[in-house]
């Protein structure tokens, strides 16, 4: 269920606790791209998934962490339409409560969705959406809504250790 509800886009390779664009003909982006988070405790095994550019999931719990970087051809909409844009592979979406906040010294919108993925499988989300430099960043916590507690302290350890744009 939980590896069902990842997407995003290629082209990062992670070390450690930094993430760096890949350069290639296709994606002309710089070393501007370089990006860090925390990193959650050691239970949550870092995975890899066609699309994912980070992703740490946690089997007991089962829960996942998600951070997505796009640093081109996101246009100028709203945090809350960037937002509202998550929720295209669930047939119902719910927002339970929607926040304003400061990350990296830009505006941030955190939200708290229930939501359900074709066949009725519930979900609960934590997504937290902010620009920065020219870059839109969406980080994810997912999980079943009856353990979405469980993981919740792991994801504040991601969101802390951000930091954009990160020097090499």
């Amino acid at each position: 269920m939980v590896m069902a509800l990842v997407a995003g886009c290629g082209g990062w390779v992670g070390h450690g606790d930094t993430y760096v664009r890949r350069w290639s003909p296709r994606w002309k982006v710089n070393q501007e791209a370089t990006f860090r988070v925390g990193l959650p405790p050691d239970e949550w095994r870092p995975a890899k998934q066609k699309g994912a550019q980070v992703l740490w999931i946690h089997e007991a719990v089962p829960a996942l962490i998600h951070v997505t970087a796009q640093c081109e051809m996101h246009g100028d909409s709203s945090l809350e339409s960037f937002t509202d844009h998550l929720r295209i592979d669930f047939r119902a979406w719910e927002v339970v409560e929607q926040k304003s906040e400061v990350v990296a010294g830009r505006d941030a919108l955190r939200s708290i969705v229930l939501a359900e993925i074709d066949g009725g499988v519930a979900t609960k989300m934590e997504l937290l959406v902010f620009k920065k430099n020219g870059c839109l960043f969406d980080m994810q916590y997912i999980a079943p809504p009856s353990h979405f507690e469980r993981g919740r302290a792991a994801f504040q350890q991601v969101v802390a250790g951000f930091s954009f744009p990160v020097e090499r």
